[in-house]
Order: structure tokens, then sequence, then C-alpha cells
């Protein structure tokens, strides 16, 4: 769960509120209630077909299991770009933060670009998220458990300290609830990063091969990661909009100004004469997004992996060492990552483009379901049509699949709770 729980909390809490509440006003909570209601739909999809296929990188290679090669192909690579991308979103938003203190001024250009210096902290960023993984899952999850800790408990800090004596319930209502109407609220969720937000439950189902109890584990761990974060967001969105002094959005919320918007939580706090919660929420933006990309490093090694075991990538990703690591990947990841600080300088520019990779992405798992569940069917019930030819074709399906007569038998077991199926 952790895992999951590690990648939902990241860079969207520093900037999903102040992004949100532009785009939508006030109305930008339902926008955060309507994200997280499409994302459980997505959870519950991810959380069945990660106990009924316990593998390593697996949103790469449920389509392929359902659909053959060329759809596998596609929605493999699909799932390796939206992994890939995360982790530099995430050293930006570090730099973007750090710009606070002096000794950041030089990293980004005044359009949030990257300077030279910046760009070589941005490589050093990236290669400390490689190193930690080399030292295998035993080492990330220590690493990744203890940032986690931090990582709710800052946000939720953040939200109690705030709203005592800065709350103002009349901010909802000032200068309109929804001024923006539902065009505001819609646009919200994927152009201010609300989806991206809450993206990351996923993220166990990628490390499903190293569970020991993957039925049990992987529902719990979707699940409750999408519960925790969403609770989380929400409760930090209202905070925000009632905290907010009035003259930071006198002119409408479309411009919404204070001093230090630019790192809106430590801003706010500062505004509100918390100047030493504003210290320890610089520090958390380098923890909260270090800790995703530290995780997204991983499962992009892993979704590379599971490629190559389905012959869309070169075997050579399969290469693990002797932790278990699939190394090559690690590498490649790292090198995607540098990349992509080139074309998407900024924060907002590179999550609209991964919000987009991401749709592509998680369109392939409830496909894939609905052709699992329609199979199973006919081979626990028969065909609705009684043709012989569909019903003789079902459990071959299946034995292409798993290669093997008995491993199909074991899967309908599982699925349905009845042997011999096969």
């Amino acid at each position: 769960m952790w895992a999951s729980v590690g990648s939902i909390i990241g860079s969207g809490w520093l900037f999903g509120a102040e992004k949100a509440v532009v785009a939508a006003g006030p109305a930008a909570i339902i926008s955060w209630l309507i994200g997280t209601v499409a994302i459980v739909l997505l959870a519950l999809v991810h959380a069945e077909l990660g106990g009924m296929f316990p593998v390593a990188g697996g949103t790469a290679r449920y389509p392929h299991y359902a659909f053959g090669g060329l759809a596998g192909m596609s929605f493999g690579w699909f799932s390796w770009l939206q992994a890939a991308t995360v982790a530099p979103i995430e050293v930006e938003a570090m730099i973007g933060y750090a710009k606070h203190w002096h000794w950041a001024d030089g990293l980004q250009h005044h359009d949030q670009t990257l300077t030279p210096s910046g760009l070589a902290v941005a490589v050093v960023l990236m290669l400390v998220f490689v190193g930690v993984n080399f030292f295998g899952v035993r080492a990330l999850a220590h690493t990744n458990s203890a940032a986690t800790w931090w990582k709710i408990a800052v946000p939720l800090a953040a939200i109690f300290i705030i709203a005592i004596g800065n709350f103002h319930p009349g901010n909802f209502t000032s200068e309109g609830f929804a001024p923006f109407g539902a065009k505001g609220v819609l646009s919200a969720i994927s152009d201010s990063g609300i989806i991206f937000a809450l993206l990351g439950f996923e993220q166990a189902i990628q490390l499903a091969g190293e569970s020991r109890n993957p039925q049990r584990d992987l529902p719990r761990a979707t699940l409750g990661s999408v519960a925790i974060g969403a609770a989380i967001y929400i409760l930090l969105q209202i905070v925000f909009i009632a905290a907010l002094p009035h003259t930071s959005f006198a002119h409408g919320w479309a411009h919404l100004d204070f001093p230090g918007i630019s790192g809106p939580w430590a801003g706010l706090a500062t505004v509100v004469g918390l100047g030493w919660l504003s210290v320890v929420l610089y520090i958390d933006a380098v923890i909260s997004p270090g800790g995703t990309g530290l995780i997204y490093t991983t499962a992009t090694s892993r979704v590379s992996y599971g490629l190559a075991k389905n012959g869309y990538a070169p075997k050579l990703f399969t290469r693990t060492d002797k932790r278990g690591v699939p190394w090559f990947g690690l590498i490649v990841s790292f090198v995607t990552g540098v990349i992509c600080f080139l074309p998407f300088p900024s924060w907002q520019t590179l999550v609209g483009f991964i919000t987009s990779a991401s749709v592509l992405m998680y369109a392939g798992a409830p496909l894939a379901y609905g052709v699992f569940a329609e199979w199973l069917s006919e081979i626990y019930h028969g065909t609705s049509s009684g043709d012989p030819y569909r019903a003789g074709t079902t459990p071959a399906r299946l034995r292409r699949i798993f290669t093997s007569p008995v491993a199909a038998a074991a899967f309908a077991e599982q699925y349905l709770g009845t042997a011999g199926a096969c």
C-alpha cells in the first residue's frame, strides 16, 4: 500500500489546490470529487486484475493477455511512457519550490524553464532515484515507507494548523462558487493536475510479482491508497480556499495572487503568519516529490521488464542483478527522464502531457477485464449462443495465455472458485 500512497501524495498536493481553484473557483471541490469517482472505478478494475495476474509490470501485460500482440504492444508502451515521465515531473516540482532559497534562484528562468545549472541539478536528482532502486526492493520499501509517513503527516498538519484561526466560510461564495460554470469544473480535472495527483494506485500492481499474497494484498493496497489520497486532497482544497485572504482573489479567482504563490502552500502559510510552517512545507517540497519520483522510477523498470517478457522490447530489459533489480530498465528510465526535461520545461506543461498518456494507458485494463470476464463466463456457464466453435475456442485462448492447460484451469479456479473448468 505504501508504494501506491507514496506515489499519489507527490507534487500534486503542492500545486493542485492552487491550479484547480484558479480554473474552477471554489467549485474545484466538485472537480476533485468527480476525479475521485473516476479513479476509484479504475482502481476497482486494477485491483481485480492484480489478483488474477500477479505479475511484474502488470498494466503493460493485461492487454497482451486479452488481445494479443498489436494491442498488447500499444497499451504496454503507453504504460511505459506514462511511468517514465512522472519522475521528471517530480524533479521539476522540487526545483520550482526550491526557488524560495536564494541559492536556487539560478535553477530556473522566469518562464520556469531550466537553466543549465538547473538541468545539472535535475540530472543529479534523477541519478539519486536510480541509485536507490539499485539497492533492491527491500531498500526501496524502507526508504519509501519513511518518506510516505512524512508525506502523509505534513499535508494533514498543514490542513489542521492553517484551518485553525484562518477558516473563512465566506470565501466559498464571495466571488461566486462556480464562476466558470461546468466548463471550469471539468477542465480543472485534467488541466489543473487533479487526475495526475490521484494517479499512482497502480504502483502496487506493477510490483505484484514481488508480493507474497497478491490476492489479499493488491486489492487492499490499490483501494486503500486511493481512499487515503483522495481524502487528503479534498481536505487540502477546502482549507486552501477557506484560508486565503480576500484580497488575494478580490479581482476574481482567475487572478489569484499573493506573496509566494510560486510555492502555493508555503506562501499561504507565510501570508497567514505561520512562517515556521512554511519552512516545513519547503522541506516537504523536496521529500514528497522525491518519494513519488523514486517509486515511479521503480515502476518504469518493471513495466519495461513486462514488455520484454511479452516480446515487445529487447530481452536485455529482463536482465536482473543479484537483488532481482532489472538494471537495464533503470538505466533507460534515467535517460528518458533526462530527455523529458527538454521539450517539457514546466510542471504544468508536463502534467498536461502525462494526463493524455494516462488516458491511453488506463483504457487497456477495463477492456482486458471485460474480455477475461466473458471468457471465464463461457468456460463456467457455456456460450449464450450455444456455438460449439466459440465454446471450444474459449479454453484455447486461456491455454494460449498461460501456455499450459493446468495453468488455465488454475486461473478459472482462482476466479470462479471451481476447478477443472478447462
